[in-house]
């Protein structure tokens, strides 16, 4: 599978939750990096869990992959339908466009580390979150 075709299966397997496709994808010693912090595979499996279930329906378009040595980045878009579970955030089926890029490190055919940014302000802000002056 070359590059583009492991980044096209992760967004297939975050759109499902598929935790066996997400074993088969990321080397044992898997490590997510985001806004959040650090997670291992385990951590991130539950992020996976959540992530189809809160944001039902995604469509995902990948709208630049870059390939260099061992790294592909990604600029992506999704649209999905908010169904829950963020930032207790009440669900009215809201339809969110979610955008960000993803950079994976790719050993032996598999995921050993991601780093993701996205625009979690926006995707609140679309769903009813507000930022409230201090």
């Amino acid at each position: 599978m070359d590059l583009t075709e492991i980044a096209r299966a992760w967004f297939a397997m975050c759109r499902t939750g598929d935790a066996e496709r997400l074993a088969e994808l990321v080397t044992d010693d898997f490590v997510a990096h985001g806004p959040g912090g650090s997670g291992d595979l385990a951590a991130f499996a539950t992020w996976l869990r959540w992530y189809p279930a809160a944001f039902a329906g995604q469509q995902p378009v990948l709208e630049d992959v870059i390939q260099s040595g061992d790294k592909l980045v990604v600029r992506y878009t999704i649209r999905s339908t908010y169904r829950g579970g963020y930032l207790d955030l009440p669900s009215g089926g809201q339809q969110v466009r979610e955008t960000g890029i993803i950079i994976f490190r790719v050993v032996g055919g598999r995921i050993a580390e991601t780093w993701f940014e996205g625009n979690d302000l926006e995707v609140a802000q679309q769903i009813g979150g507000r930022i409230i002056p201090a």
